[in-house]
């Protein structure tokens, strides 16, 4: 279904951001209990229209792509699909909305460029021109691995931390945050 940008490593499928942009706009859809039939029917669809292999990731689908989710919903009959589409699509656009908030598009190419992971902690983001797509603190460009690994050594202490890194102390807490968001979805 997706077409990944990188070659497989090690014998496993590596992915690129733009591949995890699909895959984060993918899990959406499947929770909100669209069929992998009318995702399929809907991707290939949007390649052809909009000539490209990722049309998930960039932002004229998310802004002009509405005949494609209601010709999708109409050609595949899917229940969920339709209701996302009718009622001038109100469902639709929250979906839409809550992943246009999360990701951000490069101005001249529409392709996704950032991505906040979390609400809860919107100084981190995961860039791929900035260290090398880790998450970072968006501001500081300071990877949440570094600042949470400097808490813990500094023995929680987020005044001195911040000191210490010339940080905000937002910037210490959001990113202890999502280190500690991201270890316990690791150990799920």
């Amino acid at each position: 279904m997706l077409v990944s940008d990188l070659p497989p490593e090690d014998g496993q499928d590596a992915l690129s951001f733009i591949n995890l942009i699909e895959v984060l706009f993918l899990s959406e859809l499947r929770g909100q209990g669209i069929s992998l039939q009318s995702i399929r029917a809907m991707i290939e669809k949007a390649r052809k229209l909009m000539g490209t292999e990722h049309p998930f990731a960039i932002r004229q689908f998310h802004t002009d792509g509405k005949a494609i989710w209601i010709e999708t919903a109409e050609a595949t009959g899917d229940r969920r699909l339709v209701d996302l589409t009718d009622g001038n699509g109100a469902m639709l656009e929250v979906l839409e909305r809550s992943f246009r908030k999360s990701v951000s598009f490069d101005q001249l190419t529409g392709a996704a460029n950032q991505w906040r992971p979390c609400a809860d902690q919107p100084r981190v983001i995961l860039d791929p021109a900035r260290q090398f797509g880790r998450p970072i603190d968006s501001e500081t460009g300071i990877p949440t691995e570094i600042l949470a690994d400097a808490l813990r050594a500094e023995g929680g202490d987020v005044a001195r931390v911040a000191k210490l890194w010339e940080v905000p102390a937002d910037a210490v807490e959001q990113a202890a945050e999502f280190e500690l968001w991201v270890n316990r979805r690791m150990a799920a």
